[in-house]
This record gives C-alpha cells, structure tokens and sequence, in this order.
C-alpha cells in the first residue's frame, strides 16, 4: 500500500496543473515598441555587432511597422561594417514577469551564416535568476534549441522525459559545460531560420508556472484555433516539444524578474566558434559579416503579434 501511495504521488507530480490564462497584453505594430527599450551596450555574448538607440534604428529601417501590421526588427544591410560590428537591434522589455504564459506569432526570423538572433527573457542578476531561451539558433540551423541557464543547483538529469524534443546538456549551471546550458532541441526542421520562413512562419508558446517550463511550436497553417485565440489552453495542445518540470533538482525560486528581449547579433561567444564549420569557405566570421552586407538582408524578425497571459 504505502509503495502504490508513492507511486500514485510520483504520477501527480509529473501531471501539470490546469491553469486559466488571462490576456494582459498583445503587441502588434500599433504598440509593440512602446512596451520595450532599446539596448546600447556591448554585447554580453561578445558578438560583432553594435546595438543603435532608437532614432538611429527607426531613421535607418533596423526598425519599423510595416503597412500589414507587422513588426520588423532587423540590421544593417547596406554598408560595411566598422567599429564594434555591424549595426543592429536589441529589445529589452520594460517591465519584468515573474512566470505567465507567453506567445509569440511571426512569419520571419533573421537567418544566414554569421547570425545568432534569440527571443527570450532574463533575469536581472544573471545567471542567479534565470534564463529562458524560447527561439535561438546559429548560421544554417533548421531546429530551434530552446535553453535553460541558472547558477548551480538546477539540473534535470534524473527526470523522466515528457516533451517531443530532444534533451542535450540536462545540467543548466552556466559554470559549467562552457556555459552550454540544459537545451532541448525542437524535433520540427522547419522551426529555425531558413525552413521555418519559407514555411510561412509560424506560432510559439512558452509557459512558465510553479509546476515548470514548458515550450510548444506550430508552423503556419497548423496552429490550433485554441492557441490563435485571447483565451489558449495548454491542455489541449498535446505533448510540449520542450519541458522542464521544476523540483528539488531545479527550484522555481531559480527564475524571477524577467524581462522578455529580442536580439541579433552576429559572431560572438555561439557563432564564433561553430562559424567556420557551419558555413566552411568564408573566412572568419567577423570578416564575413564585415565586408557582406547584401547577405544580412533576410537576418530579420517580422512578428504578427506578441501576447503575455497571467493566472
């Protein structure tokens, strides 16, 4: 009795909770970049890449609202790069969530060799308060890989699987493993770059309660209706293609404050040391995305919508 008793509690703590989710905001071209700030500084990941303020992205094309609605986030493709690299746009949000449910719908992502473009949210006290990678990805890649970083004491190594994807590093402790974090690797080869725009895009959600992080993706025209709605319910959209179920191997005090950002950069800590192997016969990547302009003309985010759900 007392083993089927501990069995019977195992099976509850891998059944997440039902949560009712309740739109707080969806951004779009009428008002997407009053919610976010543009970031100036040096890249943390230590790309090639200078990020401008406002009026220059907004006088040069690297941001605007496009006449459908949509919102486009890109870089320089006209001129040579110089000084810190190549110019472009980092968003960070101006205020900060602790958990929610969070969606976004976009029909282009930027792609290419020399690119390292991410959507996700951090916390302010890196890595102590935790690191979400939604969308990240490097030169070529078809499959999106969404991460984990935290400090130590959060690693998933001995937790049953119950997502789609595929698990690489179950160790998220960023001094470790070269800072690779605890990825799990989308199984759809049209969920990144090239594939994923020339399907027409698509819709991913990213859900953060108590119980853990769970992270869904469909492509254009297999969205359920549920998931497009102002009402979504996770329950009924099948098995995550990423899940991180929080415990005593990884606490959910692990991740709070977080602010949601939308960069690309080029090169730096990811793309630097892969570039060569991903894209071989074009020379280093800084002088790659130095001297080609013409070739960052598709490392762009055009996104239909952005919505944020709280319990």
């Amino acid at each position: 009795m007392i083993t089927r008793s501990i069995f019977l509690i195992f099976l509850l703590n891998q059944v997440p909770v039902s949560h009712q989710w309740s739109l707080q905001f969806k951004l779009n071209a009428a008002n997407f970049f009053d919610y976010f700030y543009f970031y100036t500084g040096s890249d943390p990941t230590h790309g090639y890449v200078n990020y401008v303020d406002r009026d220059t992205a907004f006088a040069n094309g690297y941001a605007a609202n496009d006449s459908d609605g949509n919102v486009y986030i890109g870089c320089d493709h006209h001129n040579i790069a110089s000084g810190s690299g190549r110019d472009s746009v980092r968003l960070q949000s101006n205020d900060k969530y602790n958990q929610g449910l969070f969606m976004l719908y976009l029909s282009h992502m930027p792609s290419g060799c020399g690119t390292w473009p991410a959507f996700w949210t951090c916390g302010g006290n890196w890595p102590y308060e935790g690191e979400i990678d939604i969308i990240e990805g490097v030169d070529k890649q078809r499959y999106d890989k969404t991460t984990l970083h935290t400090g130590p004491g959060c690693d998933f190594s001995g937790v049953s699987k119950n997502f789609t994807g595929s698990a690489s590093s179950k160790n998220c402790d960023s001094f470790v493993n070269s800072n690779s974090g605890c990825g799990i690797t989308n199984p759809n080869s049209k969920s990144y770059g090239k594939p994923f725009n020339a399907a027409g895009g698509g819709l991913y959600a990213m859900e953060w309660t108590d119980d853990g992080i769970r992270a869904w993706f469909w492509n254009e025209g297999s969205i359920p209706s549920n998931a497009l709605s102002d009402s979504p319910d996770p329950h009924q959209w099948g098995l995550p293609y990423a899940a991180f179920p929080f415990g005593s191997w990884c606490p959910s005090s692990m991740f709070k404050d977080h602010q949601i950002i939308f960069d690309q950069t080029f090169c730096g800590d990811w793309d630097g040391a892969v570039f060569e192997g991903d894209c071989p016969g074009l020379g280093s990547c800084t002088d790659y995305v130095k001297n080609h302009p013409k070739k960052f003309r598709e490392s762009f985010w055009l996104i239909t919508w952005l919505k944020y759900f709280k319990q």
